[in-house]
């Protein structure tokens, strides 16, 4: 025989089915009604939005100073070894100096120089810094340029940018304000006709030695 009718429910079974909500209600001392709980949302699954990540490398502490106070998330390493310990992380930038250890113009070929973070760069490929981008703020011209050259033919993302108090307003994790870049191109247009009204006067005087006879 076939049952069609649905069987009474129990007190039992609105008790096992009712929410935390009820339950609190129904059980509430001397009559009164318990305080509504509120279900606790969910945790959030979604990520929260990363922060730029950035590597400064150099060992000098006007330098070290004047970048942490523009860029205060920034990690600050003194020497190649430790840099090279933390590239095996992933950077959005990483802001490197060939001359360590106190020293001026060291030789490329050492290992406690920039360029030997560059030759780690450079012995593999590196796919987790496809995206990062190398700046090279060393006043040592011919390092830096190396340095530079090698990242670029090896696939990196890299340019050549000396540390100067001029620089620091330019750095990429800044925006360029345009009171600053119309400071910035006067600055240049001025340097620009200095330099042009000191060549036309270096070639006029070549051009006055020139002349036979009295001179002027």
């Amino acid at each position: 025989m076939f049952v069609t009718e649905t069987p009474p429910r129990t007190e039992v079974a609105d008790s096992a089915s009712a929410t935390p909500v009820d339950v609190a209600a129904q059980t509430a001392p001397n009559g009164l009604e318990a305080s509504r709980v509120e279900p606790v949302p969910a945790a959030s699954t979604k990520p929260a939005s990363p922060h730029r990540r950035v590597l400064f490398m150099d060992d000098d502490a006007r330098r070290v100073e004047v970048f942490l106070q523009r860029c205060p998330e920034a990690v600050w390493v003194k020497s190649a070894d430790t840099c090279i310990g933390r590239l095996s992380e992933c950077w959005d930038e990483v802001h490197l100096d060939h001359d360590l250890g106190g020293e001026q113009f060291v030789d490329t070929s050492r290992d406690d120089c920039g360029m030997a973070v560059v030759r780690w760069l450079c012995a593999k490929p590196r796919s987790h810094h496809i995206s990062t981008r190398f700046f090279i703020h060393s006043y040592n011209l011919a390092a830096a340029s190396l340095m530079v050259e090698c990242l670029l033919r090896n696939g990196y993302t890299a340019e050549f940018r000396p540390f100067g108090f001029d620089l620091v307003d330019l750095l990429s994790f800044e925006d360029i304000s345009p009171a600053l870049a119309l400071r910035a191109a006067r600055a240049r247009r001025l340097r620009s006709w200095r330099v042009r009204l000191r060549v036309f006067t270096h070639r006029l005087k070549r051009y006055f030695h020139l002349i036979p006879g009295d001179r002027l």
